[in-house]
């Protein structure tokens, strides 16, 4: 059970398998919640405590990232912990979510964000709220593609870099998702789609 794993000179924060989203498609299923040697299935979510121990000296990495098998912002007074933690040693930080955090605390949480996230990387694979909802089964359904939008115009006040992100997934249109990240003024970043499992 791994609270962080290392890839590509990057430290990634596993802590938890909670998520917004159930996409059928994602990797942890057909990669039975391992990625490249680690097993991100946990037995239960770790302690602020437990996230920083497992870090060690984050000066080792070009950026740490909140990245598992589920949503950080879920977790968001631990992510916030942890991230002024990092921050208070000068690190670079992102968070890489599905965008509907605000959604489900029916609030702004971004402003609780700023000053300790340099990047959020916000996941739109789906060009209308009913492609979305039938390519991700979001937890509020078609509602949740303008709300993954709006979070996204609403990050460039208090996050430095926003990008919208889409996996290269068969049928999905990903040049109109880089419009709609243009419309929204954020930058956007195709990602392949992973299918056999990789060791590296």
């Amino acid at each position: 059970m791994d609270f962080s794993y290392k890839y590509a000179g990057n430290l990634y924060l596993n802590i938890t398998n909670r998520c917004f989203m159930a996409c059928p498609y994602c990797i942890k299923h057909k990669w039975e919640n391992k990625f490249r040697g680690n097993s991100l299935k946990l037995d239960r979510e770790p302690t602020v405590e437990e996230v920083i121990k497992s870090i060690g000296d984050p000066t080792k990495y070009g950026e740490i990232i909140f990245c598992g098998y589920g949503d950080a912002l879920i977790r968001l007074p631990e992510t916030i912990e942890i991230a002024k933690w990092l921050k208070s040693k000068n690190i670079r930080v992102r968070i890489n979510t599905a965008g509907l955090a605000n959604r489900y605390y029916h609030r702004n949480i971004l402003p609780e964000l700023k000053g300790l996230i340099d990047v959020i990387s916000i996941s739109l694979n789906g060009t209308n709220p009913k492609e979305h909802n039938e390519i991700n089964r979001p937890m509020f359904k078609e509602e949740s593609f303008d709300e993954i939008i709006k979070f996204a115009k609403s990050a460039k006040e208090y996050i430095p870099t926003v990008v919208i992100t889409a996996v290269e997934l068969p049928g999905l249109d990903v040049s109109k998702v880089k419009e709609i990240a243009k419309s929204a003024g954020v930058l956007f970043r195709s990602r392949p789609f992973l299918d056999e499992y990789e060791e590296q």
